[in-house]
């Protein structure tokens, strides 16, 4: 809620007449302007008993001073015009000794701080599920402006421990807290011909160099290269032949990865 700011009750407000005397009893209308186009404040309280104040027009006392009042929620100047005397004065706030108390003090005196939290937290959640609805064929929800170098722009950790990683020059570390896969494709949908991981040799459109299929089918554009032995089915137990044509092994002898050296 909008605070009410205090006005009245100081040396200066009093109710004067034209010749500058004061006017004890005198009746005073408060207004939001000097001029004669300005508008009457019909929002007072009363400090005593927190009640509006009647026709919102306030009473000078026996020595013409001009009682304490709380103005219209917000309004930080208001003028006053008492009697028949024409001329509108301002009148001093006398809550800026309070609000400056307050200012040093209160670290969120304005609630700015309050107003952000609550708008952040209405949007992202710190515990618990965030859902994004985005709008199909927007733009992108979010989008991060990397800067030059290796710098990390999402970095996960764990009880100090560094864990998966995308650095600013656009490369993903994945490094798993625990004993896990560090890269887990799933494809559920789509048949064994769809890609699961799929490498281009350029920008999109290049045609791809890797593809692992979801039927577990490696393609690649270039040969198998291995510092160590490969084992598979059609491999371990692979067999050589060799001869002329006439000893060439029945197909039914034959087994996958056989190989057959033809000579003479």
């Amino acid at each position: 809620m909008t605070d009410r700011y205090l006005f009245g009750g100081g040396t200066s407000d009093v109710a004067e007449d034209a010749d500058g005397k004061r006017v004890a009893g005198a009746p005073v209308t408060i207004w939001d302007g000097p001029s004669d186009t300005s508008s009457r404040v019909m929002d007072l309280v009363d400090v005593e008993n927190g009640s509006q104040i009647e026709q919102s027009t306030l009473t000078a006392d026996e020595y013409g001073y001009i009682p304490r009042f709380l103005g219209p929620p917000g309004v930080e100047r208001l003028w006053a015009k008492a009697g028949t005397v024409g001329k509108r004065v301002e009148l001093i706030q006398m809550s800026l000794s309070t609000r400056i108390a307050k200012h040093a003090t209160d670290t969120d005196p304005h609630r700015d701080r309050d107003y952000a939290d609550r708008k952040f937290e209405a949007a992202v959640g710190r515990t618990g599920r965030n859902d994004v609805a985005t709008m199909p064929g927007g733009d992108a929800w979010l989008t991060v402006e990397a800067a030059d170098g290796t710098s990390d722009v999402i970095r996960l950790t764990r009880e100090g421990q560094v864990g998966s990683q995308l650095r600013s020059n656009g490369c993903l570390y994945i490094q798993p807290f625990t004993n896990n896969a560090g890269l887990v494709v799933q494809t559920k949908n789509g048949s064994d011909s769809t890609n699961a991981i799929l490498v281009q040799g350029g920008a999109d459109g290049t045609a791809s160099v890797f593809r692992v299929r979801k039927s577990g089918n490696v393609l690649i554009a270039g040969s198998v290269q291995s510092d160590g032995n490969v084992i598979a089915p059609n491999i371990g137990t692979a067999r050589l032949f060799s001869g002329p044509a006439s000893a060439l092994p029945p197909t039914s002898q034959l087994r996958p990865g056989d190989v057959w050296v033809q000579y003479g």
